[in-house]
């Protein structure tokens, strides 16, 4: 039967901290009626990042429809708030729709915000548990209907005016609250994260009209006593809720917390919707993947993964995590290696269930139809190479239902050819090939791919050899047709078949200037390549292996000569009065430089740091002109380059001729001069710079009397 919202009305307005319907979110010791503390905002910044579950896909299908009534939500808001209820909807299946009506209005006061369940029921068709109360999304999704369409499942509203981090990066900064985050443990409790439990004058109760919430008969002390089990009322249940002594004891939750019984919050002094129905914060502190129900949460702390514990407890309490799931890779029968292609075929026996309809099973990056669980497919072309194999399943329709088994079988040594790419040139389109097997190879009808661009050998003109290979030997061939990307491509190799881009057909592959390129995922998938690994340099590129190995280790670039290849200005100091000097701030941008010596910049000297390297050239004249930039390597002078017009000096800032610098050239500076007319060697009115203060000096003096420095 379900405790209707008529019933529920006096439970909402008088007794809700005690049933933990609604958890509110505050700042520390801010309250909300009907939840006492909630998740508390402690206003310390933690700068710590915990991100969504790794096989999270934004916009991948989903085994949980989460529908939210949105009112007075922000764009930004309602973007965060989607974002956190995606990856709840990545994470459950249900078969009914999870109503949420959600507010974002000004709550006033220290509240951040509240959820909870919109109601609660026992007893209904699919209930696991006799005369235990379920919240009301869990209850339908057990059910398989909706026990009662005419309200949402869970309600919740978060307070506009407080200060929020929209973004879903989990790069919070310091002094605000990350929204996604308190959204996410809002919506955890709606969906059941709560018990029942309450203290009052010392004594303990469990329950709604007598019966328990399905969160509670999982709670037990720390001596394996249940805190059901406990007479209701009385201090000794009272004593347990408040002696820092609670542990989950459901067997997901276990296993979810490396089979060690989870701690719940349970202070010595009873903290309504903090205590009982929260993990404990000193156990899952800031930065754990478990910290996400704790009761306190800090600014520049964002929490986008449930975490195993909280998953273990949602299938503990009813809950169907991950849907679809493989289950099992087995493998079957392998064929010798074929002498006329140095390949062979696998099968593999896999066992799944909850597979999406409709989908194709996708088997290191080949797709097969799905024809029920266990189910054989067989991987054609495999190249036999001797070395274990990993295999990786999934689900085309649902990437996120995925099943990785390194070193599931070996493939066959080679038996005859073995032919690798081993020298790519860019700049005259020419590639070679070697057979480093122990017989002739016929590639003329190997096909090499370039991202997205393919040619057989055959049509290819050959420079050196010919299309068949002896044993050792290599040949070069000229791709005219070829124009590779000059930041950066890839270069596979495939075998002879009716499909030349069939992933199984790939035996080699490397790429350059930069990652993912076109067929990076296949050589990834087959282990020939490293997804994010390119060949640094410049054309030409060439293999360093014996025929055996693949991967970035195996191949390098031709070092680019020196160049010093961008000048940018970065800061200016303001002219100094005192020197009429000033100093700027340059970004400056060089390949290949010199192992020693310095970067010589207009004159003064550098360590060599790295580009591009920052550097601030000191004590520059200020006249108002354009100031040209002049580098260079003193171990290398032939490395330089000048670049004109970079930046432009401030405009002069003190009077030579204002001796006492009072900011005007007048009889006072002309006594000062005077007195130093005739000086030599360091001269206070030297104005031109000659060594001495003479005449020279005085007709400077006397072109800027009277007039008022800049």
């Amino acid at each position: 039967m379900r405790l209707l919202l008529s019933t529920l009305a006096v439970l909402l307005t008088t007794a809700v901290s005690n049933a933990q319907l609604v958890c509110g979110l505050s700042d520390y010791q801010g309250r909300h009626i009907g939840c006492e503390h909630g998740l508390q905002g402690t206003g310390i910044d933690q700068f710590t990042y915990v991100p969504p579950p790794a096989n999270y896909q934004p916009g991948a299908p989903r085994d949980a429809n989460i529908v939210v009534n949105y009112t007075g939500f922000t764009p930004e808001a309602q973007a965060a708030f989607q974002y956190a209820v995606d990856i709840w909807a990545s994470l459950l299946n249900s078969p009914v729709t999870i109503v949420v009506n959600a507010t974002f209005e000004s709550l006033g006061g220290n509240t951040l915000g509240f959820a909870g369940a919109d109601g609660i029921f026992r007893n209904f068709p699919g209930a696991i548990e006799p005369n235990t109360f379920y919240p009301q999304a869990l209850a339908n999704k057990l059910r398989g209907s909706d026990n009662d369409i005419t309200s949402p499942d869970i309600f919740c509203s978060f307070n506009s005016d407080f200060n929020w981090y929209y973004g879903t990066d989990g790069n919070t900064p310091g002094g605000q609250y990350d929204f996604a985050t308190v959204v996410l443990h809002e919506l955890c409790h709606g969906l059941g994260f709560f018990g029942s439990a309450n203290v009052d004058n010392g004594n303990g109760f469990i329950g709604f009209l007598g019966d328990p919430v399905i969160y509670d008969i999982f709670v037990e002390t720390g001596a394996g006593t249940a805190i059901t089990a406990l007479p209701n009322g009385t201090s000794t249940l009272g004593n347990a809720l408040t002696g820092n002594d609670l542990f989950w004891n459901g067997p997901e939750g276990v296993a979810g917390n490396n089979n060690t019984q989870p701690r719940m919050y349970a202070p010595s002094t009873w903290a309504g919707g903090s205590s009982y129905s929260h993990l404990n914060e000193g156990t899952y502190s800031s930065g754990s993947i478990n910290a996400l129900m704790t009761p306190f949460l800090g600014t520049a702390e964002a929490i986008h993964d449930p975490g195993p514990i909280v998953q273990g407890i949602f299938t503990d309490i009813g809950w169907t995590l991950g849907g679809c799931s493989i289950l099992s890779v087995t493998p079957g029968t392998q064929t010798t290696c074929n002498p006329a292609t140095n390949t062979y075929n696998q099968q593999l026996i896999i066992e799944y269930e909850l597979e999406p309809q409709p989908s194709l099973l996708v088997v290191n990056g080949s797709l097969y139809t799905v024809t029920g669980s266990p189910q054989t497919i067989s991987l054609n072309g495999l190249p036999s190479d001797g070395q274990p194999v990993d295999v990786t399943v999934s689900f085309n329709a649902e990437p996120s239902c995925t099943f990785t088994v390194e070193n599931l079988f070996t493939a066959p040594e080679a038996c005859c050819s073995n032919v690798r790419i081993t020298s790519v040139d860019t700049d005259s389109r020419q590639v070679t090939l070697t057979n480093f097997g122990s017989c002739a190879a016929e590639v003329s009808n190997l096909q090499v791919c370039s991202d997205f661009f393919c040619a057989t050998v055959g049509s290819t003109l050959p420079v050196n050899g010919t299309p068949n290979i002896a044993a050792g030997n290599s040949y070069t061939f000229q791709w005219n047709t070829w124009s590779p990307d000059p930041s950066g491509t890839d270069l596979a190799l495939y075998v002879a078949s009716p499909n030349y881009t069939n992933p199984d057909d790939m035996i080699d592959f490397v790429q350059w200037g930069s990652a993912g390129n076109g067929r990076e995922p296949v050589a990834d998938a087959k282990g020939i390549w490293t997804a994010g690994n390119f060949v640094t340099g410049i054309s030409p590129y060439t293999y360093i292996g014996d025929g055996v190995q693949t991967g970035v280790a195996f191949w390098e670039g031709t070092i680019p000569p020196c160049n010093i290849d961008q000048v940018v200005p970065v800061s200016q100091l303001a002219c100094d009065p005192a020197t009429n000097h000033y100093a700027q701030t340059l970004s400056i941008s060089y390949t290949s430089p010199p192992a020693g010596g310095d970067l010589i910049v207009n004159g003064q000297s550098f360590p060599i740091e790295g580009s591009p390297q920052l550097i601030a050239l000191a004590e520059l004249d200020s006249d108002g002109n354009p100031v040209d930039v002049n580098l260079s390597f003193s171990a290398d002078p032939g490395c330089s380059n000048t670049f004109s017009a970079v930046f432009t000096a401030p405009a002069l800032c003190f009077c030579p001729t204002d001796l006492n610098q009072s900011g005007f050239t007048d009889i006072a500076d002309l006594l000062l001069f005077l007195a130093d007319f005739g000086c030599i060697g360091s001269c206070l009115a030297d104005f031109n710079n000659d060594g001495e203060t003479s005449s020279g000096d005085l007709l400077d003096f006397l072109s800027s009397f009277d007039a008022p420095c800049p």
